[in-house]
């Protein structure tokens, strides 16, 4: 997920644990930093390399593992213990060192297990394993998700201190119960794709729904088939006949060649295998299936090209990520009017948005 809202899930996580021994704002102001805290990985990553698939191995790795926050977490918590009794009050003096000891924990625990319910994948098993999991309930973007921790921060803000707890932990509450909202549709959304498949005599040998930007019902959907890969748009808000568009695979021995080169098994890896390759002249492209704004399964947000010599070896491969759709009015409602479409004859099944 983006920072603030890591920052603040941190800060309500905070609250929740210790805002009636540490106060409110020191809670939340420590809860944030821990809760955004996993994600300096990534500037690790920028500082040591410059080759984009490296980073993409090293962030969401060690400190994003469920591993990292036990052992971080008491030593974080007992400096600041330290700190604060080298400038407190006498009252102060009295607080004990576990509710920073939870703090720190819970919030440092908070990141990777939201970062899991994206799709994106996170090493929660790291250092023992590199394996990716992901949950797909919701996008690594979602503004009502943030809302409603900022709602809750903002109401312990102006509430009395004893309201604290009560206040955070409902939008705890709220804001989970809003996450597996988004793992139900995401069944459901699967549900739908299997039956409009069946339906067209399409037999597919797996199905993925995968939570688009912004839109908690709109969901982009991948079928597979024993030679094609179809990607298809439904929103659940009101679920319409899916305009699937087929991509034929490239499987001559290149594309074998590309996901067996060290920068295809990584390739592959950070994509748990949702890829699929295809071939435009000389040029062969393998792309990542779980994002993209259109139906053509060739458009990824991110790709992995090579060019073929005359002798069938590969140059490269090199990492290539598509531009980012600006973030215009007209995208934004262009968003809106995908998910919510009031009827079948408004929905247009792919998003089509300036860059």
């Amino acid at each position: 997920m983006d920072p603030l809202t890591q920052a603040a899930l941190g800060a309500v996580v905070g609250q929740a644990c210790a805002g009636k021994q540490l106060g409110t704002g020191r809670a939340a102001l420590w809860g944030a930093v821990a809760g955004a805290f996993p994600d300096i990985d990534s500037l690790f990553a920028h500082a040591a390399s410059d080759d984009p698939l490296v980073r993409l191995q090293t962030h969401r790795g060690l400190t994003h593992s469920l591993f990292f926050a036990p052992v971080l977490g008491p030593l974080w918590g007992w400096t600041l213990w330290r700190w604060k009794r080298s400038r407190a009050t006498r009252a102060e003096l009295e607080l004990p060192y576990w509710p920073w000891l939870i703090l720190i924990t819970c919030a440092l625990w908070s990141h990777p297990l939201l970062d899991y319910c994206t799709h994106y994948g996170t090493q929660l098993l790291s250092p023992f394993t590199d394996q990716r999991f992901a949950l797909p309930a919701i996008s690594i973007i979602d503004p009502r998700y943030t809302l409603t921790l900022l709602f809750g921060l903002i109401l312990t803000s102006v509430m009395h201190r004893k309201h604290t707890r009560l206040i955070s932990s409902a939008a705890l509450l709220v804001s989970t119960a809003y996450i597996l909202l988004g793992l139900k549709t995401n069944l459901e959304a699967e549900a739908w794709a299997r039956k409009d498949l069946e339906s067209k005599g399409i037999a597919a040998s797996e199905i993925h729904a995968f939570p688009t930007i912004f839109q908690l019902p709109h969901r982009r959907l991948l079928a597979r088939t024993l030679e094609a890969d179809y990607v298809g748009f439904v929103t659940m808000s009101e679920p319409c006949e899916i305009d699937w568009q087929p991509q034929i695979r490239y499987d001559g021995p290149e594309a074998g060649d590309i996901r067996n080169s060290p920068e295809g098994q990584i390739f592959e890896w950070f994509t748990n295998g949702m890829t699929t390759a295809y071939r435009e002249g000389n040029l062969l492209i393998l792309t990542d299936l779980r994002y993209g704004f259109t139906t053509d399964a060739r458009q990824g947000n991110w790709t992995l090209t090579s060019l073929i010599t005359e002798a069938g070896q590969l140059t490269g491969p090199e990492y290539v990520r598509r531009p980012r759709p600006k973030p215009s009015r007209k995208n934004i409602i262009a968003l809106w009017e995908e998910a919510y479409p009031g009827s079948c004859s408004r929905f247009t099944g792919t998003l089509k948005l300036d860059h």
